[in-house]
């Protein structure tokens, strides 16, 4: 269950989305191919910005990158895996900035993680959400507690997960009005030994895939490539 994520200054969110819009550009002109060519900007562990003011807890603002526009059916664009999906449809990208997690009259505290397979049943809170309701969360990293393993004592360390190639991961997440949480899903190989959950994170063509409204999240899922991603224990 992730807590805690460590956000890009709006000026890297920014950065971020001309990369994006840059990999959509190659996508629908030249193919996957073309798009590998596009380089992501890479944001290191800070060294002039304190953890402090990165550091996103749940009830934090952070930028989120969505679609603009009405749901409209485009082309489809070929993903380099065997599998297609919607291309340009007509919508921009843009970053917006809205808080981590929303309220429940069920629950105390937010709630500011969904699970695929919720989110996906087609009913409760996230029914409309993923349908029109998709965003994009870049962020440096993201960390969890240690929850495997209980039957070890003592100090349960935090680790932080970051892309094993030095740039922003785009972690799927859902908007409810201002506010939006993210996505969590079954843990790859390297957070798996750590924690039963992860978040969602995607490639770049994987994350216009999930902004469009007209993919089918099922179909993108099935195809989902995991993001290489490189573990570090947290200091006490």
């Amino acid at each position: 269950m992730c807590h805690r994520f460590e956000m890009v200054s709006g000026e890297e969110a920014d950065a971020v989305l001309d990369w994006l819009r840059a990999v959509r550009r190659a996508l629908n002109a030249g193919g996957s191919t073309a798009a590998t060519a596009v380089v992501p900007p890479a944001f290191g562990r800070p060294v002039d910005v304190s953890f402090d003011a990165l550091d996103c807890y749940p009830g934090a603002e952070s930028s989120v990158i969505v679609m603009e526009g009405e749901r409209v059916e485009g082309d489809l664009v070929s993903d380099g895996e065997g599998g297609s999906f919607a291309g340009d449809c007509g919508g921009d990208l843009a970053r917006i900035d809205l808080l981590w997690g929303v309220d429940v009259s069920w629950k105390r505290g937010l709630v500011f993680n969904a699970r695929i397979e919720s989110a996906l049943s087609g009913s409760g809170l996230w029914n409309q959400a993923i349908e029109d309701g998709r965003c994009i969360v870049p962020v440096r990293a993201f960390y969890e507690t240690r929850n495997v393993d209980e039957g070890a004592r003592g100090r349960k360390p935090q680790y932080r997960f970051s892309n094993a190639g030095g740039t922003a991961l785009l972690l799927a997440g859902l908007c409810l009005n201002d506010r939006f949480v993210l996505v969590t899903c079954e843990p790859d190989a390297v957070v798996g030994r750590v924690h039963s959950r992860m978040p969602l994170s995607l490639t770049a063509p994987e994350a216009l895939a999930w902004l469009d409204r007209s993919t089918d999240a099922r179909d993108l899922l099935a195809r989902h490539v995991p993001v290489s991603l490189k573990a570090q224990e947290e200091p006490a």
